[in-house]
């Protein structure tokens, strides 16, 4: 997001204002009254280009923050989670699998968003034979297991 780029200072106050939202976690109405400012004054700030340009710097540091710390425990997370799958006990063991599933499924999503003709070569899964597979697995379901990992009969 390129944005103009504003020349000035921001003034001691509103730099107080900006490090207490972000570095303090203060909630914003808790801010503006540690530092009497009305509301009227800080919509005026939001207007100065200057002022909302510092918020949204801050912002993108954030969440460039939030992501290096994803990034560095995911796959731990992942590790972890895929060890949860053969737990002994069923419901965390099928939450687990969920979990794996849906994360897969995010990634796959973003994927084909950022990439649109990914979607031409996913293949399509009608209604009927939605249908037929959950009726199998289903069926699968009621049936006793052989082995662990509930692949065999």
């Amino acid at each position: 997001m390129k944005t103009k780029r504003h020349r000035g200072r921001l003034s001691d106050k509103q730099r107080a204002v900006i490090n207490d939202l972000f570095q303090n976690g203060l909630p914003e109405s808790e801010t503006l009254e540690k530092h009497n400012i009305s509301p009227r004054r800080y919509r005026q700030w939001l207007e100065n280009g200057l002022f909302t340009q510092e918020i949204n710097y801050r912002i993108e540091a954030a969440m460039r923050q939030s992501k290096v710390v994803m990034a560095r425990w995911l796959p731990l997370a992942a590790e972890r989670l895929a060890q949860l799958t053969i737990s002994e006990k069923d419901e965390t063991a099928r939450k687990a699998c969920l979990d794996l599933i849906s994360m897969h499924k995010t990634d796959v999503e973003q994927e084909i968003a950022d990439n649109p003709q990914l979607q031409n070569q996913l293949p399509q899964l009608s209604g009927e034979k939605a249908s037929k597979l959950l009726a199998v697995l289903a069926e699968n379901d009621t049936e006793p297991q052989a082995s662990a990992t509930g692949l065999e009969k």
